[in-house]
């Protein structure tokens, strides 16, 4: 209380239009026990705050000592200004409000003063009594004739009316009861604003802002506290209901000549009479309705948001159940969009409002909004986003052990292909002159199509980079994804398999190059998901996938070497609670074995394409192209994914020919070993008359388990055949004609050359 006697000075001294007089009656509020300051310089302040504020000339100086005033109010924690000042500055602002001399763009400084002063009133209940109580009729009378008269003009003024509806929002909750003669004319009104129907003073409707929207339908969810205290609930529920029918008309006139409509399981309710009628014209009725929808959109979830302490009768099945038939038509296309964020929002503000009383209708909503997922093409990148968004809400209010394992199994599947933008696509076929191995007949034949890489750059399908909507479909997918490897009876192969993908994704992406992505952020954002991922993985509990294939251990080798967190501390050192912990068998501390056929099913299915995938040729290409390049016996004991595509082929492994000079290769250690330079690591001993081919090399480090490639074999493979090969456990060397290598020779194309030279290879 030291310094409230030289900021009562300094604040008489300013003028009330003073810059400064606000942030230091802000900073130091020196008001909050007005009636312990000295009573001169006090009582000089507010005879001066009082004379201006009832003056009738309107100014800059009256509507900056409106502030003040409500500043002071704000502050006072005695109510002693207000039971002292506070009756003559009502009247004063309720006159000038109810005027209709006074000009709309002056009325904010007055609302906001009434708005505050009818609040701390009830803190005083003989000052409520005596002032606010007697005042109330006419202030709402007033408000709603200013609504009207704001409406009128043809340019509205939109802050202005902004501030009029959160003003009357506030007044209706302190007293509603004065307010039920209005609600007649008051209700007529918002609903033209949330809808934007025409009127008499506007014929043509006006572009309503989505701020005044939003307002209009709070203050329509607040109508029903003016039925009083017992028949409230009843209220909001008819509320409800009138705007589901508004729903319902508005998807009507969506659908109307466009859409086969499948029989509803609930009847919609009645649409109001006092709506217009659509015009027949598809093209006119279309933007009508989704305006329409919209609206009453906004209606229902400001009434699912308002706070209530008595129970209230929610339409679950009706606001569950789908108007929409899946046969569509293409007209209406551009609209899809827009309908499928208004039932995403409706759903989404159901299941955070009732909570539990939603779970019998969980298959339900799963059900259609999972089919409409997997549905989406990509270039509904947006729709995408926020159907996963939906769905990560959904699973965490009800967690996937509580729905059928039908549905996390096929947003597991969803998610899974929704990260194959971020997979290498098919590589470029090498040039015919990049041969190594001197120019012959064979190396001709296996750099056959090398005109794809260039026919392909001009197709667009050659170098594009990731852009920001597939980088969010992909992050959307990466949350989910926790939430759908807890189910508990997901199938293992494809949990192992969904594993094996965020494993080899967390290991590329820090190689990837810049241009991959479009957005600086993308790559950390990414990384930061899949490792998010894997981490979840890991603490997941027995019964909720288990660790019989050990990859909890690959897991948690990775990410301790490139990785700073500190979530898997507790499993790797865990203080408390004390527990007994035996060491894994050896058989777990292994990386991942051989794909199963099961595995192998799911990816196929998913559209995810294998390095090992294709036949001899493209196998043949990729050691012509690695031939000159070190190679590396790092054993990460897996291949890399390629990206879906339309045609999927078998896994092939490489066959041997029928003649083997060299032994089996050794099988590669269980850790990366030291690089060594190509021509000296050949995996076996072979004859001095035929130089050991640093490509067989590179290859055959590669062991029977392999998802994860090392860092030469990020290449892709031109994916051409569909014919499966026999597989082998272990890829051996095939020997190298070297009379026919050095024999330059026209290739005609035909597959017979091909045959005669596997038939004189059989013959040496």
């Amino acid at each position: 209380m030291t310094s409230s006697p030289p900021i009562l000075s300094l604040l008489t001294s300013l003028p009330f239009s003073h810059p400064s007089f606000q942030p230091l009656l802000t900073s130091h509020k020196p008001f909050v026990y007005p009636s312990h300051l000295p009573q001169q310089p006090l009582n000089k302040l507010l005879n001066r705050l009082n004379t201006v504020l009832l003056s009738r000339e309107e100014s800059v100086e009256r509507r900056a000592a409106l502030e003040i005033a409500r500043g002071i109010v704000g502050q006072d924690a005695e109510g002693w200004v207000m039971t002292n000042w506070g009756k003559g500055w009502v009247g004063a602002c309720l006159g000038h409000v109810a005027s209709t001399s006074s000009p709309i763009i002056s009325l904010p400084p007055y609302l906001s003063f009434l708005s505050t002063i009818v609040l701390a009133s009830s803190q005083y209940p003989s000052f409520e009594r005596e002032v606010i109580h007697p005042l109330m009729g006419k202030l709402s009378v007033s408000l709603l004739k200013l609504i009207e008269r704001t409406l009128l003009d043809s340019n509205p003024e939109w802050t202005v009316l902004l501030q009029l509806l959160e003003t009357i929002k506030t007044i209706l909750a302190h007293s509603p009861a004065n307010f039920r003669p209005s609600i007649p004319t008051l209700k007529p009104n918002l609903f033209n604003l949330i809808l934007q129907l025409p009127t008499a003073s506007h014929p043509s409707p006006l572009i309503v802002p989505f701020e005044i929207k939003q307002a209009a339908a709070g203050l329509v969810a607040s109508l029903h506290l003016t039925a009083g205290k017992a028949q409230s609930p009843a209220s909001w529920g008819s509320e409800i209901k009138e705007a589901l029918a508004g729903v319902g008309r508005a998807i009507g006139g969506i659908v109307g000549d466009a859409w086969e409509e499948e029989p509803v399981r609930v009847n919609p309710p009645m649409a109001s009479t006092g709506l217009p009628d659509l015009p027949v014209d598809p093209m006119m009725r279309l933007p009508i309705s989704l305006d329409w929808l919209e609206g009453y959109l906004e209606v229902i979830l400001s009434l699912l948001k308002f706070s209530t302490s008595r129970p209230v009768p929610v339409p679950v099945a009706q606001l569950t159940v789908s108007y929409i038939s899946p046969h569509h038509h293409a007209a209406l296309l551009a609209a899809l969009p827009r309908i499928w964020t208004a039932g995403v929002q409706l759903l989404g503000s159901v299941a955070l409002a009732c909570g539990d009383h939603l779970f019998p209708h969980v298959g339900t909503i799963l059900d259609h909004t999972v089919w409409l997922a997997e549905r989406l093409p990509n270039t509904m990148a947006e729709s995408q986003t926020q159907l996963l968004k939906f769905h990560h809400l959904f699973l965490t209010l009800y967690p996937s052990a509580l729905v059928p394992a039908e549905y996390p199994t096929r947003l597991l599947r969803l998610c899974l292909t929704r990260l194959s933008p971020m997979l290498d696509s098919r590589s470029k076929s090498v040039d015919i002159g990049s041969s190594a191995n001197g120019g012959g007949k064979r190396g001709k034949k296996r750099a056959r199509g090398a005109e794809d890489s260039l026919v392909g750059g001009l197709e667009g399908r050659d170098g594009r980079a990731m852009g920001l909507d597939e980088c969010a479909v992909a992050l959307g997918s990466l949350r989910l994804t926790p939430l759908l490897h807890s189910t508990p009876l997901l199938s293992p192969s494809l949990l192992t398999f969904s594993i094996r993908l965020h494993l080899s994704l967390y290991l590329t992406l820090p190689s990837l190059p810049s241009t991959a992505f479009t957005s600086p952020s993308a790559s950390a954002q990414l990384l930061s998901g899949v490792q998010n991922v894997l981490e979840e993985a890991v603490l997941m509990i027995e019964g909720e996938g288990g660790t019989a294939r050990g990859w909890k251990s690959l897991i948690i080798s990775t990410l301790k070497h490139q990785s700073n967190s500190e979530r898997l501390a507790p499993i790797l050192h865990p203080s408390l609670p004390a527990m007994m912990r035996p060491l894994p068998p050896l058989g777990q501390l292994h990386f991942f074995a051989k794909e199963g056929e099961e595995e192998k099913k799911e990816r196929l299915g998913m559209g995810f394409g294998h390095l090992d995938d294709g036949e001899e040729d493209a196998q043949m290409v990729v050691e012509s192209q690695f031939a000159a390049l070190p190679s590396t016996s790092t054993n990460t004991n897996g291949g890399l994914y390629n990206a879906p595509t339309s045609t999927t082929a078998p896994i092939v492994v490489p066959i041997t020919v029928a003649v083997t000079a060299a032994p089996a290769p050794a099988p590669a250690p269980a850790f990366a070993a030291t690089p060594v330079p190509a021509p000296a690591s050949a995996p076996a001993p072979s004859p001095a008359h035929v130089p050991a081919p640093p490509a067989a090399a590179a290859t055959s480090t590669i062991s029977e388990s392999t998802f994860i490639s090392s860092t030469t074999t990020t290449q892709n493979i031109n994916q051409q055949s569909t014919v499966p090969l026999p597989a082998r456990a272990n890829t051996n060397e095939m020997d190298i004609d070297g009379e026919d290598e050095g024999i330059p020779e026209l290739d005609s194309g035909s597959d017979d050359d091909l045959d005669d030279d596997e038939d004189d290879e059989e013959e040496e």
